[in-house]
């Protein structure tokens, strides 16, 4: 792909001679420029293959330069890259239609030129892709005007794709245009992966078609999910018949698609480029999962954080309250969670943080909620359960903890926790929860450790006064 035209935009003038020297080395033609302005002039004058934009460049911003190519030259790849971890600006950017975003902080050549490769790689196969879509059409002049509408579908499946979708909607909308584009008597299509909204599928059947042969036709494409499937399946249950697998990380989509008449090489060229697409989209979404997990879940546990925390309570209390269900909160920490730290050392006090979570985790239901407060704290969301059965449920986990293979490993340092029990009381506001929680877990603490308090004060700290604490996560 050398010889491709780029346009690099940044106003941090190192960073971008460094940058248009390296991608001159590549063999790619560089046009530099220092804001935005001179980015839309050099837009103007020529078409770009490729543009790596700054998301803040003086005039204009990188999301308006990424808006003005897809709406002007669609086929120009952006990527887009910034000083600032903005979460926000990054699933826009994607929305918009970017290739990808990166962060100057993490920024390697190396990585730089592979992201740039392939972005160009997919410009010269949707190039590639339409040419040959175009071609065919030539070479058919019979069938213009159903070519014209399956080159409006494959678009159409392109700019839907492209947009955010549930898996649901790209399942169904995947079928429903391939079932809309080709004259097929079946057609299927199964989506199975790790994300809770998964597996799905979707079908659809010409009526005249046996239920009968409708049902071999589902069972030979849930067959092709598994690891090594049979491709193609031995059996069929029409004489022309079309299968695709493919596999995007943790998910796997297949398809099956079949008539009575004989498939013609375009049709079936088609039918794969649609799928093709699904891949696109599949991608799509996975990365968009990633990013909304980013602002939820903590780093280092993977558990939710407590911006999540703080939403989903305030879900459960007013669900707890619509339908008089009880609802209990635990608050807990590791004790003396600094002296691991002092004494083993911070790497190893990451480490326990990751243990005491993971026991954690594997102690409560599903339906339960588990987050880092901040620091070396947890709290505990306990849907349907009263502070009593709550109490039980803490006291197993304290002594999970207590009794856990890291202690048995580690001798310097004993990992327990303390915890404290709350349950939801008819005029409590979420923040009295908490607060009722965390008080319950002072007196775990004023009581000596490594034990669960109750709602009620245990009767050696009734004479204890509490200093007011600040309800807030504490970052490591």
């Amino acid at each position: 792909m050398a010889g491709e035209k780029i346009l690099l935009a940044d106003d941090d003038h190192s960073l971008r001679e460094t940058l248009q020297e390296f991608l001159t080395e590549q063999g790619y033609a560089v046009t530099a420029a220092a804001d935005g302005h001179e980015a839309m002039a050099a837009m103007k004058d020529q078409e770009f293959a490729l543009a790596i934009l700054d998301l803040r460049l003086p005039g204009y911003s990188g999301l308006d330069l990424l808006f003005l190519f897809k709406a002007h030259t669609p086929d120009t790849e952006v990527i887009l890259f910034t000083g600032h971890a903005g979460l926000e600006s990054a699933v826009q950017a994607l929305r918009l239609g970017a290739y990808d975003y990166l962060l100057k902080a993490d920024l390697r050549l190396a990585d730089l030129k592979t992201l740039v490769a392939r972005a160009l790689e997919r410009r010269h196969l949707a190039l590639e892709n339409r040419e040959l879509v175009v071609n065919i059409s030539k070479a058919q002049e019979e069938l213009v005007s159903r070519r014209a509408r399956e080159l409006t579908q494959v678009r159409q499946i392109a700019e839907t794709l492209a947009g955010p979708l549930t898996w649901d909607q790209l399942v169904r909308g995947l079928v429903n245009l391939i079932w809309e584009s080709l004259p097929l008597e079946l057609l299927g299509l199964q989506l199975h992966g790790p994300e809770e909204a998964l597996p799905l599928s979707a079908f659809r059947r010409r009526p005249d078609v046996p239920e009968a042969t409708d049902q071999t036709f589902q069972e030979l494409l849930q067959g092709q999910l598994a690891p090594d499937p049979a491709a193609p399946p031995a059996g069929t249950p029409l004489p022309a018949m079309l299968w695709e697998r493919l596999q995007v990380g943790n998910v796997t989509l297949v398809a099956g698609a079949g008539r009575h008449e004989p498939l013609t090489p375009e049709e079936t060229e088609l039918f794969r480029i649609f799928i093709l697409q699904g891949e696109a989209g599949i991608k799509n979404l996975v990365l968009f999962d990633q990013v909304k997990s980013m602002a939820i879940r903590d780093a280092l546990t993977g558990l939710y954080n407590y911006g999540y925390f703080k939403v989903a309570l305030h879900y459960e209390v007013e669900k707890s309250r619509r339908y008089k269900l009880p609802l209990s909160l635990l608050f807990l920490d590791v004790d003396d969670f600094k002296l691991v730290n002092d004494t083993l050392g911070h790497l190893k006090g990451d480490k326990t943080m990751r243990q005491v979570a993971a026991i954690l985790k594997q102690g409560i239901r599903q339906a339960d909620l588990l987050c880092r407060y901040g620091g070396d704290e947890f709290v505990m969301l306990l849907s349907q359960t009263p502070p009593d059965q709550a109490i039980v449920l803490a006291e197993r986990l304290r002594q999970r903890i207590a009794k856990s293979s890291m202690n048995r490993l580690e001798q310097r340092c004993k990992v327990t926790v303390s915890i404290g029990v709350a349950g939801l009381g008819p005029e409590m506001s979420t923040d009295d929860l908490i607060k009722a929680a965390d008080e319950a877990h002072y007196r775990a603490k004023q009581a000596g450790k490594n034990r669960v308090v109750g709602p009620e004060p245990l009767p050696q700290a009734e004479k204890t006064s509490k200093p007011a604490r600040k309800l807030q996560p504490r970052p490591r």
